[in-house]
């Protein structure tokens, strides 16, 4: 399966009318069809959103965002007018603004989907976010992998600079590495600066883009979903943008469905939607026959079974139940896939991709994946079990970014939900499920076939 240019611009017939009333498409065009120049983006409404904002004041827009309740979609949840405030109000005379555009996490690829569709809402949105903190640069920082995202972007680009949008040299695409964490902002500054994918101690507001001993150079890192939204609030209201979705996370999000599902695909919901809806409804249920046995919102949160599926999918209902929304990407293992064997790709994934910098994360999260490899070898013991627990709750000590965390929650959790999976291995018999489970690490989509292509590793 490939996906090329020519492709992602043929959309079947049954994607483009979508048969599902619980979709909202206000991120995707209704049709699906990508928005292919900016005269066409125009006719449809766009740069309104821009055109207001560069009307009001800094503080209007902030104050209208606020209203509007947005929250970042890149995964915390954090209020975007908050993190805006306190860089407006900053007295440093360089302040930046960057857009996070590395989409490195499993079970994601909503932001690579959304650029695809329409890159020039992205850009409106780092430009109304330019203007609200008033930034001296704008900065995208992309996976240099991202092929098709880099051309459409670029395109979108230089179409804005020639239409006097915003002038040549403002906006500057950086591309990154194909690491997960080029997706933590302070490691994303550090790449921006020109160094490898390294968290940083300090966060962006205190420690910017190109900082100096006598500038800090505050800066604010947003998601692209998170900026994909400005334009519409600022065009449309906040009230209209409250109109959808919950009250804990106004508006919709585009939910990245993968596994064990009939199908897969990216769907746009209102915010509040339950996890069961998409699982069975937009999802088709179970593909294989077998009962779904566990979800995961990409490597960052707690297992979620099916007992929390009626759980409406918004920030605060699924931290409620203990896991979180994220960046709103689901992997969906199904009753077939032995939990042991779920818990070591995981692992092994945060184990190779920690940058090394802190050594109860590096050494902690290999420790883990080794109990976890000897019981998937059926050399295990309940000692091994017991240690995989306390090393979740050292793991995270002193460290600079969420990924220990990460590991500490996720494992953790797959051990305290499926404790008799575990103890089955310390039997030495052979596991009796055969299936190998995916990692969820998306390289592609294909539009026609609605499938998705995950990378190897």
């Amino acid at each position: 399966m490939t996906t090329n240019q020519e492709n992602f611009k043929m959309i079947p017939p049954e994607r483009s009318q979508s048969p599902f009333p619980e979709e909202k498409r206000v991120l995707l065009p209704p049709d699906l069809k990508p928005i292919l120049s900016l005269e066409e983006y125009k006719a449809r409404g766009g740069l309104k959103g821009l055109t207001k904002a560069r009307s009001m004041g800094p503080k209007e827009v902030i104050s209208e965002v606020k209203k509007a309740g947005l929250r970042g979609r890149g995964g915390a949840g954090f209020p975007t007018a908050i993190k805006w405030e306190g860089l407006s109000e900053d007295p440093s005379p360089a302040k930046y603004v960057v857009c996070n555009g590395s989409e490195g996490e499993p079970g994601t690829f909503k932001d690579r989907y959304l650029i695809r569709k329409n890159p020039y809402q992205l850009l409106e949105g780092i430009l109304i976010a330019a203007h609200a903190v008033g930034a001296r640069q704008a900065i995208l920082g992309l996976k240099a992998k991202f092929h098709l995202e880099f051309q459409r972007i670029q395109q979108a680009l230089c179409e804005m600079e020639r239409a006097n949008v915003l002038e040549a040299g403002y906006l500057e695409i950086i591309p990154g590495p194909d690491e997960y964490l080029f997706g933590e902002e302070k490691a994303l500054l550090e790449v921006i600066d020109g160094r490898g994918a390294m968290p940083r101690i300090l966060p962006p507001y205190m420690q910017g883009v190109r900082f100096t001993p006598t500038e800090h150079n505050p800066t604010s890192v947003n998601n692209v979903e998170t900026m994909s939204h400005l334009p519409n609030i600022l065009s449309r209201g906040a009230d209209a943008f409250r109109s959808i979705g919950s009250a804990d996370t106004p508006g919709t999000m585009i939910f990245t469905l993968c596994g064990d599902v009939k199908r897969p695909g990216m769907y746009e919901l209102p915010l509040g939607t339950t996890l069961r809806t998409l699982l069975e409804k937009l999802g088709g249920g179970p593909a294989n026959g077998h009962p779904f046995k566990a979800v995961f919102s990409g490597v960052a949160n707690r297992a979620i079974t099916p007992k929390d599926f009626d759980t409406p999918m918004d920030f605060g209902s699924l931290r409620g139940v203990g896991s979180g929304l994220g960046s709103a990407g689901f992997i969906v293992y199904d009753e077939s896939v032995c939990m042991v064997k779920v818990a070591l790709r995981f692992s092994g994934f945060l184990t190779a991709e920690s940058c090394g910098q802190c050594i109860p994360c590096n050494s902690g999260c290999r420790i883990i994946t080794s109990y976890l490899r000897k019981l998937e070898d059926g050399q295990g013991t309940q000692n091994d079990i017991d240690n995989i627990l306390v090393e979740c709750g050292k793991v995270t000590n002193q460290t600079r970014c969420f990924l220990p965390a990460e590991e500490s929650a996720l494992i953790s959790s797959i051990v305290d939900k499926f404790p008799q999976e575990f103890h089955s291995h310390l039997s030495g018999k052979p596991c009796p499920h055969s299936r190998t489970p995916i990692l969820a690490k998306i390289d592609d989509f294909d539009e026609w076939s609605g499938r998705f292509k995950f990378e190897d590793k």
